[in-house]
């Protein structure tokens, strides 16, 4: 039992981040639900917006759908799409409704982690840098393929601290002052509507 302690310990992530480094985003693979999305025949079937979160630097909405084209297989589809945006840049995120547990789960655990980490993670901060902690599941241990999915951590900065959102690219969505379990609470509700439809 010990061993398997140790191994999810250490797939925790507490990275400390100086000033950041400009490089070439790579392109990214699109997840089954974007690449399903992106057909010309697709449709939403239905939709509901789940949650909606705005912070002074950010504003994310999740919307539970179900995409339909007649004309393929498969023919249907479910999952959720996260639109985000700030002053600077936009994204959307698609999650198929099969890893929306995962991001559940890695999302709590992301919070429960927080008070034990928060000395540590102020006491590491350089000069103008940021501490993150994270989980391994937002992690693609295989670097050939880089999938445009989420990636959310928790941000520990000099004056601000609170849920920061990506989806593999340059851009960073912050929502200072927000715990995970907010957007956990929100896949929670998406994966109990698409049961219901």
């Amino acid at each position: 039992m010990k061993p398997i302690a140790s191994a999810v310990a250490l797939c925790f992530l507490f990275v400390i981040v100086g000033q950041a480094q400009t490089k070439p985003a790579p392109s990214l693979h699109p997840t089954p639900l974007e690449a399903f999305a992106r057909q010309p025949a697709t449709h939403i079937a239905w939709s509901k917006e789940i949650g909606r979160f705005d912070s002074s630097e950010a504003h994310a909405v999740v919307t539970a759908l179900i995409l339909e084209d007649t004309a393929q297989r498969p023919h249907q589809m479910r999952g959720v799409r996260i639109d985000l945006s700030s002053q600077d840049s936009k994204d959307e995120v698609y999650l198929g409704e099969e890893t929306l547990g995962t991001y559940k789960s890695a999302l709590d655990e992301i919070s429960r982690n927080i008070p034990e980490s928060r000395n540590s993670a102020r006491d590491g901060l350089v000069p103008g840098g940021t501490s993150y902690l994270g989980s391994c599941i937002f992690r693609n241990p295989n670097n050939t393929t880089r999938v445009h999915a989420l990636n959310a951590t928790y941000y520990f900065a000099p004056h601000s601290e609170g849920v920061s959102l990506s989806a593999l690219k340059k851009a960073e969505f912050r929502f200072p002052k927000q715990d995970p379990s907010q957007f956990s609470a929100a896949i929670a509700l998406a994966i109990d509507q698409l049961k219901g439809h």
